[in-house]
C-alpha cells in the first residue's frame, strides 16, 4: 500500500455511464456522449483551480474524442446553467458533487 497522497480525484473517482447518466438526470439535463465526456473530464481536473473550455477541449482531443471547442463550451453552459457545473472565475470550471447539484425539472 503507498503511503504517497492522491489528487483529489484519481481515475477511481471517475464516475461510469450509469451514474453519469443519474446525475445529468437529478439536474435536468439529457444524458450525450458530449455530456458525458466533459463530466469524465471534470472529475479528473483539479478541483481547486477548475479547468478552462479550452483545457478540457485539448484533453479530450488527446483522448482521442472527437468534440469541439465550442460543442464544449456548450455543455459546460448548459451544464453550469443547470447547477451541475460552477464558474471558479477566469472562465474556469469545475464539477459540482452529485449532492450539491440542484434539482430541476426541465429536460434540455
Amino acid at each position: 500500500m503507498s503511503t504517497q497522497t492522491q489528487p483529489s480525484r484519481s481515475l477511481e473517482a471517475v464516475p461510469d455511464t450509469r451514474q453519469c447518466r443519474e446525475w445529468l438526470q437529478a439536474v435536468g439535463l439529457r444524458f450525450s456522449m458530449p455530456r458525458l465526456k466533459v463530466v469524465e473530464a471534470l472529475c479528473v481536473a483539479d478541483e481547486e483551480q477548475g479547468v478552462s473550455a479550452r483545457e478540457l477541449h485539448q484533453q479530450l482531443c488527446d483522448a482521442g474524442e472527437p468534440l469541439s471547442l465550442v460543442s464544449v463550451r456548450q455543455v459546460l453552459r448548459r451544464m453550469e446553467d443547470n447547477g451541475m457545473v460552477r464558474a471558479t472565475g477566469r472562465s474556469r470550471y469545475r464539477l459540482v458533487t452529485p449532492a450539491q447539484c440542484p434539482r430541476s425539472s426541465s429536460a434540455a
